[in-house]
């Protein structure tokens, strides 16, 4: 059993560095995040800028007595409006780079974070499924979650983090240049500005959790109902289904109710600023009256205050979400950086030139690493001479298809061997191995596309002669011509526009296309009527000839 997987369904999620947000950032991605960068902080910096040039001009407009001339008055507001146009226009340029280069930057690193996990996880092997916890559609939930996390947290957190902590800088710094005494006395009270920013960030992350697993069990019922509507229809099982669906979402409600009191408290504790500004005006008039200051100096500094906490305790409120995306970028990478036992990405190993089709087991012992105490195999042995046709009878569980898993190398034996032309398996290329055999399962897994991909999928690079020949072969050509789109028509989601019989000798003709020298057969005509049994029949008596099946 592979106990890597074991220890990572069943360990706590880890904590990861907040550089794995950035794994998949290429040059261009650095370029992109250092314009970003310099935009966003260009943005925080802007309220600053803008305060200290208002201080000058309502110190200007309020002392326009002690100008000797009115030229001398319209000059200076002339001056100061002048550098508001010109923080204006860079305050544009600036934005533009944070949205564009942030935003740009995420889809980059997203999409290549997507592909590179599918690609992943195509390549591990069938006992890593097997053991994984969460059904499939509850793992691609998780995945979609996570990259759209690390995708928001990269366009819009991580801006706004470097925003509001250069506007806090700059407020202060503004602050302390402009009218020091006050901003010292201003000091203390970023302790009462950034607790309801700090507070509402972390009720809010919690609660979004929750919130998520509340809709994902919603997502659930309504993917089990959709997928299987002939069911619930053939069953009358509508409102039952609405029933189960208006549970599940009760707890979403619940939590929707107290994430909308958390918000209200903590916009409505803003209003503390008005305090910190209360207080400035008050210690500033002092300073006023005694010590000569302005009172357009002293409007900026109150101001500067209070805006720069609230930046600040909304800048650290987004700390946690660094956390949480770190969390899933490492998450994410234990699979892209896991490389699996029996990898078909390897492309060590023998291809034969030629091979007649003999298949050997040899003292084969196994069982699924998923049920260790369920022995399938002891001491198993088989010879299929090339070109003949052998059947495996037996009940249910006996381990009929698991002879199909082994020779595909879904797995590998506990003991003993699989020779291929006298070749251990394990010793040749896996998907040149895997390449040589057409599978036809009981239930034949069609995708939601039309007839013409689904046989392409046995040989992408099949030309329309080719498929049309594999058509024929297995009977399905007539009912394929019949169609009024013929290979274009679509066979639905799981093949549910075709019959079964249609299904099976689409499959045939996909398992066919690619001539394999052996051909694996699971049951192929179990679950057809005894008329798709018998047209499916002779259709697998032709794909057989000359094939080890």
């Amino acid at each position: 059993m592979d106990e890597n997987i074991i220890s990572k369904a069943t360990a706590k999620k880890k904590k990861g560095s907040i550089w794995s947000i950035f794994m998949h950032a290429d040059g261009v991605d650095l370029i992109l995040m250092l314009f970003g960068f310099i935009g966003a902080v260009g943005d925080g910096c802007t309220i600053p800028l803008t305060l200290f040039i208002t201080s000058k001009l309502m110190n200007n407009i309020g002392g326009s007595s002690n100008f000797n001339s009115s030229d001398s008055f319209t000059s200076h507001i002339k001056q100061n409006v002048t550098v508001l146009l010109m923080i204006g226009a860079g305050a544009w340029i600036l934005c533009f780079l944070e949205g564009y280069c942030w935003t740009r930057t995420a889809e980059r690193q997203a999409a290549r974070m997507r592909y590179r996990y599918l690609k992943a996880v195509l390549r591990q092997d069938v006992s890593y499924f097997d053991l994984h916890v969460g059904s499939t559609s509850e793992v691609i939930v998780s995945v979609s979650s996570d990259s759209l996390t690390i995708q928001d947290v990269i366009s819009e957190k991580v801006p706004n983090f470097v925003m509001n902590t250069s506007t806090f800088f700059g407020s202060y710094l503004v602050a302390f240049l402009l009218l020091w005494k006050l901003a010292i006395a201003g000091l203390p009270f970023i302790v009462l500005l950034i607790i309801p920013g700090l507070l509402y960030g972390r009720i809010l992350m919690g609660l979004a959790r929750k919130l998520t697993l509340e809709y994902n069990k919603a997502g659930s019922v309504v993917e089990q109902a959709i997928s299987s509507l002939r069911t619930v229809y053939a069953f009358v099982g509508e409102n039952k289904t609405m029933d189960k669906f208006s549970t599940a979402l009760e707890g979403s409600v619940k939590l929707g109710l107290k994430q909308g009191l958390a918000k209200g408290v903590a916009i409505g504790s803003n209003g503390l600023s008005f305090a910190v500004w209360a207080f400035s005006t008050w210690y500033g008039s002092k300073l006023v009256m005694y010590h000569g200051a302005k009172g357009g100096t002293v409007f900026a500094v109150g101001a500067a205050l209070s805006i720069g906490g609230l930046s600040l305790g909304s800048g650290l409120s987004n700390v946690k979400y660094f956390s949480e995306a770190a969390s899933a970028g490492e998450k994410i990478m234990e699979v892209i950086k896991r490389v699996p036992e029996i990898d078909s990405e390897n492309m060590e190993g023998l291809t034969l030139d030629n091979i007649s089709g003999e298949v050997e087991f040899k003292h084969v012992n196994f069982f699924y690493p998923s049920r260790p105490d369920s022995i399938i195999f002891r001491d198993f042995s088989l010879q299929v001479p090339a070109g003949k046709t052998v059947a495996l009878v037996g009940g249910s569980g006996s381990g009929k298809s698991t002879v199909v898993a082994l020779l595909q190398r879904f797995y590998n034996p506990l003991d003993g061997q699989i020779l291929l032309d006298g070749v251990s398996i394990d010793k040749l290329q896996l998907k040149w191995l895997r390449s040589q055999m057409g599978l036809v399962s009981q239930e034949p897994a069609l995708f939601a596309t039309t007839i013409k991909e689904n046989i392409l999928f046995g040989k992408e690079d099949a030309t329309m002669d080719e498929v049309i020949e594999a058509a024929k072969a297995s009977n399905a050509y007539n009912f394929i011509s019949q169609l009024p789109l013929g290979f274009d028509t679509q066979v639905g989601e799981r093949g549910v526009q075709m019959s079964g019989g249609q299904k099976q000798r689409i499959a045939i003709a996909r398992a066919t296309i690619k001539k394999p020298r052996v051909l694996l057969l699971d049951e192929a005509t179990s679950a057809l009527d005894s008329e798709s049994e018998r047209v499916v029949q002779e259709a697998l008596d032709k794909a057989a000839v000359g094939r080890t099946t």
